[in-house]
């Protein structure tokens, strides 16, 4: 089953994300990542579904959430979670397995899943941090594959250097955790126009890879440019 976003990404996933799966956004700052989100939730909302939000940047703006068609009613539909620590992203997350059916839920939006972990990894706690990242994964997983509750979680990217054509190689921070758990990947790119993103299917069960979408952010809306194709 699919659920949409309200957004031109629906377009290129058939009509959304899957229900059972976690699917993951990526890209670089400020490329629109928190702007999907927030129209998922405002869509999941208005369907009367239970949205919990983990806002681990503090990136939600109550400004944009009206501007793109929230309203003061779906708001009691949206539950914030606000960890200011790893630790409590950690301990949060794993909250999150007791009760989800009783309290109605019926979308979890994670933004960003890596931000704080990030700021929490050095060379002596990479081992116990990226174990924590993926019992955080583990548990929204098995949330979304037993209760049929679609997760959404965003992710920031780093480049790597590469040779002679290949110019520098985009990579997800914590890339092979991300991908093992993550049943959908999309990449959400900035283009030369102003304002446009191109967002490509990198991985997902049902859609042809490099299936994509140019998009515009509006004030009121994320509004298809045109459909590419496979990339």
């Amino acid at each position: 089953m699919k659920i949409a976003t309200n957004t031109p990404l629906d377009k290129i996933l058939d009509d959304g994300i899957e229900d059972d799966a976690i699917t993951n956004l990526y890209g670089p700052a400020g490329v629109g990542k928190t702007n999907i989100a927030i129209c998922a939730a405002i869509q999941a909302a208005k369907d009367g579904k239970h949205v919990v939000y983990i806002d681990t940047e503090g990136s939600f703006s109550l400004d944009r959430y009206f501007q793109l068609g929230g309203t003061e009613e779906l708001l009691k539909n949206i539950s914030f979670v606000e960890p200011t620590s790893w630790k409590q992203q950690h301990a949060e997350i794993l909250r999150l397995d007791k009760g989800m059916e009783k309290k109605g839920v019926g979308l979890i939006i994670v933004d960003s899943i890596v931000s704080l972990y990030r700021l929490e990894l050095d060379d002596n706690n990479f081992q116990v941090i990226n174990r924590q990242l993926a019992t955080q994964y583990s548990v929204l997983s098995r949330i979304a594959r037993t209760l049929k509750i679609p997760v959404i979680v965003t992710n920031h990217v780093y480049g790597i250097r590469g040779e002679g054509k290949e110019g520098e190689k985009i990579e997800m921070t914590s890339r092979t955790i991300s991908k093992y758990w993550s049943k959908a990947l999309i990449e959400i790119k900035k283009t030369e126009a102003a304002g446009h993103r191109l967002a490509v299917v990198r991985k997902h069960r049902s859609v042809a890879e490099g299936r994509s979408i140019e998009f515009e952010i509006k004030e009121d809306r994320l509004k298809e440019v045109k459909l590419l194709g496979i990339i």
